[in-house]
């Protein structure tokens, strides 16, 4: 479980660790590539810690780290299209 030092209530009560078999899962398919798959959770759990602020209170919390991931996919792959 996450410690509650400087994060709200509800995600200090949320078990990321529990999600990232989904989150490693997800990857996987969208990359189709073990390291980049290890990244992309890595990034989107740096991204989720630092605007923790935005997660609403009662939302799911599974459903918005995979939003993230996903978004930073996107963004990565638009960046890749634009050096070409």
């Amino acid at each position: 479980m996450l410690r509650k030092q400087g994060m709200k209530r509800s995600m200090a009560r949320f078990d990321i660790v529990g999600q990232l078999g989904s989150l490693r899962r997800y990857a996987r398919s969208l990359t189709r590539d073990s390291a980049d798959a290890e990244d992309l959770v890595h990034d989107a759990l740096v991204r989720a810690y630092e605007r923790r602020g935005t997660f609403r209170s009662g939302g799911n919390p599974r459903a918005w780290l995979l939003a993230i991931l996903h978004n930073i996919f996107i963004d990565r792959m638009r960046s890749r299209r634009s050096e070409t």
